[in-house]
C-alpha cells in the first residue's frame, strides 16, 4: 500500500512540475498584460529558455556608458552637419564681399563653424573616456551563472490596430521566480550600443597584444 501511495505522489509531482519554458511563458504573459496596448490580441509564438551569465552586454553600468557613447556619436554627427552648413554660408557670401550685410553673415557663419568644431573635439575626447571606462569595467566582470534568459516571440496589435510581431529577451533570477529585466531584440538603439561596447572591448584586446 505504501509503495502505491509513493508512486501516486511521484506521478502527481511529475505531472504538476512545469518546465522552465512553461514557467517563463507564464511570467512573461503576466508581464505583457501590464504593458501591451491590446493584450487580447496577444498570441505567443515561441519561448526558448537558456542559462544566463554575467557579461559586459548585460551589466547595467557598462550599458549606461554604452548609451552615453552612442549619444556622443549623435552629438558629433550634429556638430559635423553644423560645420557643413556654416561653410556653405561662408562660400555663398565670401570673405571679399563688398556688402556689410554679406560680411556680417560670413563672420557669423565662421564663428558657428568654429563653435561646432570645438564641440566636436570635446565630444571626441569624451568618447575616448567612455570607451576607456567600458574597457575597465569589462575587465572586472566574471562570467558566472546569474540566472536564466528566455527569448519570447509573440504576435499582437499595435495602438493603431496593425498586426505586429514582438521579439524580446527576458532575464530571470536563478530560482526562476522573478523577471529581472527584458530587452527588445529588434531595438536598433540597443543593437548600436552593444556594437560600441564590443568595439571598445576588442580594442582593449588588441592593445593587450
Amino acid at each position: 500500500m505504501k509503495k502505491v501511495l509513493f508512486l501516486l505522489v511521484a506521478i502527481i509531482a511529475l505531472v504538476g512540475c512545469k518546465s522552465k519554458e512553461e514557467k517563463a511563458a507564464e511570467m512573461i504573459k503576466k508581464e505583457l498584460f501590464k504593458t501591451l496596448y491590446d493584450f487580447d490580441s496577444y498570441q505567443p509564438i515561441e519561448t526558448k529558455v537558456d542559462s544566463a551569465f554575467y557579461s559586459a552586454y548585460t551589466d547595467s553600468m557598462v550599458l549606461k556608458h554604452g548609451y552615453m557613447l552612442n549619444q556622443l556619436i549623435k552629438e558629433i554627427n550634429k556638430a559635423v552637419e553644423e560645420v557643413k552648413d556654416a561653410r556653405e554660408i561662408m562660400d555663398i557670401w565670401g570673405i571679399d564681399t563688398y556688402s556689410s550685410y554679406g560680411r556680417s553673415k560670413y563672420y557669423e557663419a565662421r564663428d558657428k563653424a568654429k563653435e561646432a568644431l570645438n564641440k566636436g573635439n570635446i565630444y571626441s575626447k569624451m568618447m575616448d573616456l567612455e570607451s576607456d571606462t567600458i574597457r575597465l569595467l569589462s575587465r572586472n566582470i566574471k562570467h558566472d551563472f546569474c540566472g536564466w534568459k528566455a527569448t519570447h516571440k509573440f504576435r499582437c496589435k499595435t495602438k493603431g490596430g496593425n498586426p505586429s510581431i514582438g521579439n524580446y529577451i527576458y532575464f530571470f533570477d536563478k530560482n526562476m521566480k522573478h523577471i529581472i529585466f527584458n530587452e527588445d531584440i529588434e531595438d536598433e538603439n540597443l543593437t548600436q550600443v552593444r556594437n560600441l561596447i564590443k568595439e571598445a572591448i576588442e580594442n582593449d584586446s588588441i592593445k593587450a597584444k
